[in-house]
């Protein structure tokens, strides 16, 4: 099939500019059609439309997270643009069709204006791309896709979005927590980078996703804007994070930033656990220590009880365990002993032996009672002539 250029006296002009807080189709067409226009007709004579693209500059500046933008994301590193006509009509460009247009540019120097491909009127789909190379080589800085009702014999001019391109992130404002102590969300951090470093300012071309290892949910992620994110994503750099806690004695968790194709970031969130209390009884230094003597009665039941800010009190009620050494079979008694709880009653052995072992006292997220709890059996013989 050969293609006639139409030229006439049609300027088909796109103006480039990502609107920080954009939705991710981009600026609404100025002055086209409601409707696509027909489809062109197939064969010889086919009528196509030289385009041109105006491309923003760079921003003035880089602002902290939250505050406001600049209205378009082209930063100074790219150097050239890629334009390429996906379809027409939802159906395959025409054969024979030159599809795709590179131009070099120089975006400190910008607004500038490069030409794109020609294509037929219609409903016709573009995807934008920008490179920190030139000829469309190195990394994709930016994108935007979008179809265009396209009309013969107007002046058809359009605004589309370029979305920055996630490559890396800093997560940055986690806050110092202590168990015991709840916070309420405080916002995070998050911010995002594209392949050159540049923190991106508008629309993401791709999701930010947010996970948090802590799986008792003591901790808990949020996030919330203007384009309504989903749950733990970030659709945009207006979009905000925030982090709460319920005083939880809990492990570090990890805080991590995803998206497709990037480099994922971690923080850890790591409260401060505070040590076990024990109330029992005690040897001469000061530790903690149950001394049995008999196999029944007075000397073979013994004591005490725990606790742990954070973890065993209201509204948290956590057991803390008693996990005796192996060798502690021989005068403990693990079966009709308490091993969990905050209040423990222990049990010498049916058969015992003299000697001594260790116990652990851990509420099993990292805290344990220093010194442990040591376990004796005595046998006294004294002989009397």
């Amino acid at each position: 099939m050969r293609l006639q250029r139409h030229t006439l006296s049609l300027l088909f002009v796109f103006a480039l500019a990502a609107c920080s807080g954009g939705g991710g189709g981009g600026g609404s067409p100025i002055g086209s059609p409601s409707t696509p226009a027909p489809p062109p007709p197939g064969g010889a004579g086919t009528t196509t439309i030289p385009t041109h693209f105006v491309i923003g500059g760079p921003p003035s500046s880089t602002t902290a997270l939250g505050s406001t933008r600049s209205p378009q994301y082209v930063p100074s590193s790219v150097k050239s643009v890629t334009i390429s006509l996906n379809s027409v009509n939802a159906s395959p460009p025409p054969s024979g069709l030159t599809t795709t247009a590179t131009d070099n540019i120089s975006a400190p120097s910008c607004p500038c204006v490069v030409s794109g491909p020609s294509v037929p009127p219609g409903s016709d789909a573009f995807t934008i791309t920008t490179y920190d190379a030139n000829n469309g080589t190195g990394n994709a800085i930016s994108v935007a896709t979008q179809t265009i009702a396209i009309s013969a014999g107007t002046t058809n001019n359009v605004t589309i979005t370029l979305e920055g391109i996630p490559k890396s992130f800093a997560i940055a404002g986690i806050p110092s927590a202590s168990a015991g102590t709840a916070l309420s969300a405080t916002a995070l951090s998050v911010t995002v980078k594209d392949a050159d470093g540049n923190t991106i300012a508008g629309t993401y071309a791709s999701p930010i996703t947010l996970a948090d290892s802590d799986a008792t949910g003591a901790s808990t992620l949020a996030t919330s804007g203007s384009d309504s994110p989903p749950v733990r994503e970030l659709l945009s750099s207006s979009d905000t994070a925030t982090l709460a806690y319920t005083g939880l004695a809990i492990l570090p968790a990890t805080i991590s930033a995803s998206a497709s194709g990037a480099t994922t970031a971690n923080a850890t969130f790591a409260p401060t656990l505070h040590p076990i209390v024990y109330t029992g009884p005690l040897n001469g230094s000061g530790g903690a220590e149950l001394d049995f003597y008999a196999t029944s009665g007075t000397g073979s039941t013994l004591s005490f009880t725990a606790s742990e800010l954070g973890w065993t009190g209201a509204p948290y009620n956590k057991p803390l365990t008693l996990a005796p050494a192996s060798g502690c079979s021989a005068i403990l008694d693990s079966v009709t002993s308490t091993l969990s709880g905050t209040a423990f009653t222990e049990k010498v052995a049916a058969s015992p032996s003299a000697g001594t072992c260790t116990a652990s006292l851990s509420d099993g997220v990292g805290q344990t009672l220093a010194g442990g709890i040591t376990l004796t059996y005595t046998v006294t013989n004294i002989g009397v002539q």
